[in-house]
Parts: structure tokens; sequence; C-alpha cells
């Protein structure tokens, strides 16, 4: 039997290239319709929260008040205050992971140039030995 023409293999190759494009196109839709039907459902469960607490007094109704009375320039400083502490925690701590892997290679590299070098007595991760501390 003959091989397929190089007509036909072309008509193959751009069949499945628009096949191909057509399932992008639908998982497309599928991607975006999922991420807003997610925030529609998340604003529709805070509605019915907040629904279910119309009128009562709660724990909830405390913390509105105390909320209610903080201006919202102070509110956004504390936003920013916490959002500052939570980062320079995480930063801290990715500093000291780092110090922890690069230190060993480090003091093999000293002790290769100069075997009588005294150490620091600082931890892997760099900080201050819990004896030494006050």
């Amino acid at each position: 039997m003959a091989s397929p023409s190089l007509a036909d293999r072309r008509q193959a190759e751009v069949n499945e290239r628009l096949s191909a494009k057509k399932v992008d196109g639908v998982v497309s839709v599928i991607r975006t319709f999922l991420k807003y039907a997610a925030i529609v459902l998340i604003c529709r469960y805070a509605y019915l929260s907040v629904v279910v607490l119309a009128g009562k007094s709660t724990f909830a109704d405390v913390g509105f008040r105390i909320l209610g009375n903080i201006k919202v320039s102070d509110g956004i400083a504390y936003i920013f205050g916490g959002g500052g502490l939570v980062y320079g925690l995480g930063q801290r701590q990715l500093r000291r992971k780092n110090v922890e892997r690069l230190t060993a290679v480090k003091n093999d590299l000293e002790r290769r140039l100069d075997p009588n070098r005294t150490s620091s007595d600082l931890t892997r991760r760099g900080t201050t030995p819990p004896e030494d501390q006050a």
C-alpha cells in the first residue's frame, strides 16, 4: 500500500493542531469558570454567615464594635505592621536555613586553608549557642 501523500500528512497535522487548540480553549474556559465560581461561593457563604448573625449579640458583635472604633488609618497601620512582622520572621527563617546549608562547605574549606583556625562556636544555623545567651 502506498504511503500517505505529503498533503494528507499536512492535513492530518493541521487537524491535530486544531483539535489541540479546541481542547485548550475548553480547558481555559473551564478554569476561568471555576475560578469565578469559587469567588462567588466564598462571597455567598460570607453573606450567609452574616445573615445568620443578624440581630444577635455574639462574640462577633463585640469584635465588630472593637474594629469599628479603630480608625481606617490605624487599621491599615496594624495590617502593614503585622504583615511586616510575618515577612521578617519568614526572612529570618530562610536566612538561617541558607546559613545552615552553606556552613558545612565553608567550614571544610576554612579547615583546609588553615587547620589551626579556631571556631566562633556559633550553631550550625549561625545563631548564638543557648548557653552563651544571657
